[in-house]
């Protein structure tokens, strides 16, 4: 396989950083973005040579990320008895690759019936409900941003067909065979992909800290990272390259220093890419794509950045899997395997999907209550949903979390 393969792979969807920086910026931004290359040059030249320790901190931190193990719980008695339960065979394919190949849990009717029920409910304002508080929502529907992304998030909470999808013994007993007898859903959403939508940058997740101050899972047990939390993805349409489909790279979860970075790199910018090599072109790049490129644009760059960090070959030791699916059928993975997906290039098709968020019920979801959401006019922090939670497979011993009575 030809050295950096993995990676012009992974760039296929996003273009490269000058393809990307190719968007017009006023004179008055463009002074904005050589003053923060005057700032990362000075703070290289002036700043980190007093900053041993600080990287020290940061390249200690990031060794502690690389070569992840998967450590699966031990079977119990009552996983014998179905034929959901994953067989030693699948749970070693689990182990090495972070994630379980697409399978059947309803029929395309059936899947149809759902995406329509989530699109009435949608068009109908989720019954006047926003679990994102009305502050998240007034803004997003000014600059016409309110899609069913965000406005149905946690919306199962509500829609009982929802959550009894993810307790079908399919998908809540291969849950049950990676993650143990207690497993709760603690966020659910909608993804639609219509046509000329674009991709989603790649990204791995943990523990869910996202754009607020706390990380949103904290297991209270030993837990493999990669364990900390599962997407059970639910195909409501077909899914193609054509329309949007989901790409991983299996195995990924093993090194998590892409995930700390894409937290790490923001609340650090001047810090982080003094440690680059300095180039004014390539600095010229990144900068305005952080200072007034669109969301997506952002996202690639975090990745690109911490490539330079990390070494453009770091990627050749995975192969990215494209995941095709039909509607009615599931993909449990982990959310730290990197994962991203094509854009919607079709003229017609629409790509439609329902996840759900699932961990064990010893982790804690949320125990600060609150949340932030990176909306146009700035970060609007929101009280998360006081029960934002329910039972997927099994009985809460644990107590640690308020879930949905139902």
């Amino acid at each position: 396989m030809p050295k950096n393969h993995t990676l012009a792979e992974m760039h296929k969807e996003a273009g490269t950083l000058h393809e990307l920086a190719q968007f017009p910026i006023r004179w008055t931004q463009r002074i904005k973005v050589i003053g923060l290359i005057a700032a990362i040059g000075f703070y290289k030249l002036c700043i980190l040579p007093w900053k041993k320790r600080e990287r020290q901190q940061l390249f200690a931190k990031l060794d502690q990320l690389k070569n992840l193990t998967i450590n699966l719980p031990t079977p119990s008695a009552t996983q014998q008895d179905s034929k959901y339960f994953l067989s030693a065979q699948d749970r070693k394919f689990f182990s090495k690759k972070g994630y379980l190949p697409p399978f059947r849990v309803i029929s395309s009717e059936e899947a149809g019936a759902l995406k329509e029920l989530a699109i009435r409910e949608y068009q109908n304002g989720f019954g006047g409900v926003s679990y994102l508080g009305s502050r998240v929502r007034e803004i997003e529907k000014k600059y016409n941003r309110w899609t069913i992304e965000y406005a149905g998030l946690y919306q199962a909470l509500r829609l009982k067909p929802f959550r009894e999808l993810l307790r079908k013994p399919q998908i809540a007993e291969r849950l049950a065979s990676l993650l143990g007898d207690e497993i709760l859903c603690w966020r659910t959403q909608f993804f639609d992909k219509m046509p000329g939508a674009e991709g989603t940058a790649w990204h791995q997740n943990a523990t869910f800290r996202e754009a607020g101050k706390y990380a949103k899972l904290q297991p209270t047990q030993e837990t493999s990272p990669a364990l900390i939390q599962l997407n059970a993805w639910v195909a409501l349409s077909d899914t193609t390259k054509e329309n949007g489909c989901l790409r991983i790279l299996p195995g990924s979860f093993k090194d998590a220093r892409i995930n700390y970075l894409y937290e790490f790199i923001p609340e650090n910018e001047l810090f982080f890419f003094s440690l680059l090599p300095f180039s004014p072109s390539y600095l010229y790049k990144i900068g305005k794509i952080a200072l007034y490129g669109r969301l997506f644009y952002k996202s690639a760059v975090i990745l690109f950045s911490a490539e330079k960090l990390l070494g453009d070959n770091f990627f050749d030791q995975f192969e990215v899997k494209d995941l095709e699916m039909k509607a009615g059928e599931c993909l449990i993975f982990s959310s730290l395997n990197m994962h991203a997906s094509y854009p919607n290039t079709s003229s017609h098709d629409e790509r439609f999907s329902f996840v759900g968020r699932c961990t064990a019920n010893h982790v804690k979801v949320a125990p600060h209550g609150k949340d932030s959401y990176p909306s146009l006019e700035g970060p609007i922090e929101y009280t998360l949903p006081t029960v934002s939670t329910f039972q997927v497979y099994g009985k809460d011993t644990y107590g640690l979390n308020k879930i949905l009575d139902d």
